[in-house]
């Protein structure tokens, strides 16, 4: 389920906070915060720098403009390119729903293009204590430059339900309307598609997309949410192409998420940001206070569409980062409080 920022704010960091999460634990997306909160994040993470002076930019525009016209031409080559359920009554209703151009948009999402020109990020183990792996700058990078791309290996799509909700909100049968750009008027299943470039042995069911596997997490700790519809997801086995490896950046606050408002390294970060900590109500709302701030503080990159066509999602520097750097970006709280709250139901699932 996606949390509103006032919802985290109540809800906040502690471990008991995940409870709330617990008996609803679904999936993970990394968000661009909107400014609900109680302060006003940094502009810069609001929106990043403007990339219009970044040749890369408009050369992955151009291709997406050609690729996006050769579609609209050639139904065959639409039909073969689209991104796809494993589930054969998910792709039966959504040929039954989406326009063309909404195929278009699904399969632009998802592709993987020929960028033999961006080039400037690789992944490596990273510098943060248990994150795994990480992306890093294989060359000087300016702010406002693209990095490198967040790829749409399998998106995460809203469609009607194929049943009723309580209130009677589902798809009936017979009606081939849905409006994609109003959500709160029908009752929605999510969708997995999987883009034709990934290998049929690398897509996962939907059990494993959702809840993961002893050997992966979930692919929607993967997530970005794009529109109010799709969400892209990065494959984690797909890391060789420099172009597409958004996924690898790492939250650099994100160890203070797991962390009581008290813990030692919670105390040290809010100590650097200038917050008090001697008051007597030092808690929570500190807590979540510490590490918004701080993943703000060490952020030098950031997740956004490439254009307002939301065709592709980039990864972007927002300060000047340096070759061998470590690309850092905020996930926001609600990831963090969704990992905690799956944690904790898997360590209750298994015992």
């Amino acid at each position: 389920m996606m949390l509103t920022m006032l919802s985290i704010t109540q809800l906040l960091l502690l471990p008991q906070a995940a409870a709330f999460l617990i008996n609803n634990h679904h999936h993970h997306h990394l968000c661009i915060f909107h400014n609900s909160l109680p302060w006003s994040p940094p502009a810069v993470l609001t929106r990043a720098t403007s990339t219009s002076d970044d040749p890369n930019i408009h050369q992955i525009h151009q291709l997406l403009m050609d690729k996006k016209q050769q579609l609209l031409n050639d139904p065959t080559k639409l039909t073969e390119q689209s991104p796809l359920s494993i589930v054969p009554a998910d792709n039966d209703l959504r040929d039954t729903l989406l326009t063309t151009e909404q195929r278009v948009y699904e399969t632009l999402l998802s592709s993987r293009l020929d960028l033999p020109f961006l080039n400037r990020a690789m992944v490596a183990p990273s510098e943060i204590e248990g994150a795994g792996r990480g992306l890093f700058a294989a060359e000087d990078i300016k702010e406002g430059d693209v990095i490198t791309c967040y790829p749409g290996d399998a998106l995460l799509c809203e469609l009607p339900s194929t049943e009723d909700d309580a209130e009677g909100q589902g798809r009936g049968e017979g009606d081939s309307s849905f409006d994609f750009d109003d959500d709160e008027t029908e009752a929605v299943d999510e969708v997995v598609l999987w883009g034709q470039h990934v290998p049929k042995g690398d897509r996962w069911d939907d059990d494993t997309v959702f809840d993961g596997s002893d050997s992966n997490p979930p692919l929607t700790s993967y997530a970005v949410t794009t529109n109010d519809v799709y969400s892209v997801m990065g494959h984690p086995s797909l890391d060789d192409n420099p172009a597409y490896i958004g996924h690898f950046a790492n939250d650099g606050a994100g160890h203070l998420a797991y962390e009581m408002p008290d813990s030692p390294r919670n105390i040290e970060a809010s100590l650097e940001l200038g917050l008090d900590t001697e008051s007597g109500d030092f808690g929570v709302e500190d807590n979540i206070a510490a590490y918004v701030l701080k993943s703000f503080d060490v952020a030098n990159a950031m997740h956004q569409p490439l254009d307002n066509d939301e065709f592709h999602m980039v990864t972007v520097a927002i300060r000047d980062i340096k070759k061998g750097e470590e690309i850092l970006v905020t996930y926001g709280p609600d990831y963090w409080i969704s990992d905690y709250a799956g944690h904790v139901a898997d360590v209750e699932d298994d015992s």
